[in-house]
């Protein structure tokens, strides 16, 4: 063993069917191990790692994982792309069980901020390419990326509207990713069924102006034609898990962690232990535990020699999400793209079989419901539900709303900046990826290789805090200064929601 160098729902009976037969499939078979070539440097450190773990008894690894959601699994993969042995410890029963089976799995890159836009564009070569990015075999099962494309639309006498469009064709620009300006004449051209009129600012349907139109129109898209959706998110962390697998990474399900354990000093960690009483032994501890990974962070801390010195911090944030049948006659799968509809607080995207995907972009008149735990989650849809769908209603005058409600509540893992938190702790060899939940379900082929570029970097003796280290991007070009997900970050100008 060396160092290299280099949900939660509330679903109706189908939907419940569909996640068993989801979870039937999820099963990972036995895979054939790929040998991983040991490095030939940081042989010290790691021989030291290797006995401390030998001396205490039982299985040992390089790194422990905490979660196999997509996030986890991408950290598997590239880790042991690097030669680090891994074993990730869920407590679900299969890969993306959790809050990656109830993302809406969007890959967009208009975002307010540039290295944002410049990840995203990074992690959707990831996606347009997936078998490639996985090494998978030929007969393999995979998820399937849908490029529909993406649009922003825009009022232009909304004056946050009108600036979140000029600050995402700025990043866009500056990256080069392809976008074009949609006027509303080509809108309805593409979208005939679309009604554009603005009903600004959002409003709640208990509200008495409800559904008023402000007097003016929506007076443009943004065409993003690389966009998308990733139609199984459940089956893309599968995969990751299988190609972790291939590579000889293992997977340990149904398996709560209770503590986590640290050496005689208080000061590093060095493994976890499991609900069952037993004790996987590790030199490093890596957070990807998505809505629960607060509670782990805590868990680290709790009786450590150190103090933790975030300044920013994650939490659960409750969400719900609609599935509803598609307009009739609009035949949205061949003519809609992902939508973000800030004039009503919205996104929407077509989803295969005729239905649609309805879900928030927190508008301002909307309560975040932030959780003290995951456990707390109200399963039920409320009318958080009714919203979004009578909100999209003005918009596709021709969507018949249903009498009852389809959809999941689900989970958020989020961050007051909606940026998540990829970086090291203050305490020893403990690492942080949280607040992934929400907007980075499109960055996890790259998310993962930034796991991995900061724990070989840093456990290698790089002073990730003083000098932040640059993660190459292949495709997108240049290198992505990773000090922006920093624990110790003050909250980034973002547009303070979901969108980013």
């Amino acid at each position: 063993q060396y160092f290299p160098t280099s949900c939660c729902g509330n679903r109706n009976a189908g939907c419940r069917a569909s996640k068993r037969a989801m979870l039937s499939r999820a099963r990972l078979s036995g895979s054939r191990v790929w040998p991983v070539a040991a490095a030939t440097v940081g042989a010290t450190r790691a021989a030291q790692l290797q006995r401390r773990c030998a001396a205490a008894g039982g299985k040992s690894y390089d790194v422990v994982i905490i979660g196999a959601g997509l996030v986890g699994n991408a950290c598997a993969l590239e880790l042991r792309r690097k030669g680090f042995t891994t074993l990730n410890v869920d407590a679900n029963p299969s890969p993306g069980y959790g809050s990656t089976s109830s993302s809406s799995s969007l890959v967009r890159f208009a975002y307010s901020l540039e290295d944002s836009c410049r990840l995203a564009w990074e992690g959707f070569h990831g996606w347009a390419h997936w078998a490639d990015y996985l090494g998978a075999p030929h007969s393999s099962e995979l998820c399937s990326f849908q490029q529909v494309g993406s649009v922003t639309l825009v009022a232009d006498h909304d004056p946050r509207s009108s600036v979140f469009r000029n600050r995402i064709v700025e990043a866009s620009e500056a990256v080069g990713i392809p976008h074009e300006k949609w006027d509303a004449a080509e809108l309805k051209r593409r979208m005939p069924y679309l009604d554009l009129t603005s009903y600004s600012p959002v409003r709640r349907v208990c509200d008495d102006l409800f559904g008023e139109p402000s007097g003016h129109d929506i007076s443009q898209g943004v065409w993003y034609p690389n966009g998308g959706y990733v139609d199984d998110p459940q089956l893309a962390a599968r995969n990751l898990a299988e190609a972790a697998t291939r590579h000889g990474a293992d997977f340990r399900w149904k398996s709560q962690v209770t503590s986590i354990i640290k050496d005689a000093a208080g000061a590093s960690v060095q493994g976890v232990m499991l609900k069952d009483g037993s004790v996987v032994h590790s030199g490093i501890v890596i957070n990807a535990a998505g809505p629960h990974s607060s509670a782990v962070h805590k868990l680290a801390f709790d009786g450590s020699a150190v103090g933790d010195d975030s300044n920013i911090h994650s939490q659960p944030l409750r969400v719900e999400v609609a599935y509803i049948p598609e307009p009739p006659e609009a035949r949205i799968d061949e003519t809609m793209p992902v939508m973000f509809d800030t004039d009503i607080g919205c996104y929407y995207r077509p989803q295969k079989g005729g239905q649609m995907v309805i879900g928030s972009l927190e508008p301002e008149c909307d309560e975040l419901h932030f959780l003290n735990a995951p456990e707390e989650i109200n399963e039920g849809l409320t009318d958080e539900w009714t919203n979004l769908v009578h909100r999209v209603a003005l918009r596709i005058p021709s969507l018949r709303v249903p009498n009852s409600a389809t959809g999941l509540s689900a989970l958020y893992d989020n961050t007051p900046d909606w940026t998540p938190i990829y970086d090291r702790t203050s305490l020893g060899r403990f690492y942080s990826m949280r607040g992934t939940t929400g907007n980075q379900f499109k960055n996890a082929p790259v998310v993962g290789r930034i796991c991995a570029h900061l724990v070989e970097s840093c456990e290698n003796g790089h002073d990730h805090d003083s000098t932040p280290l640059e993660l190459p991007l292949h495709h997108a070009g240049g290198n992505l200064g990773l000090e922006i997900f920093s624990r110790m970050r003050k909250p980034a100008s973002t547009s303070g929601s979901v969108l980013g």
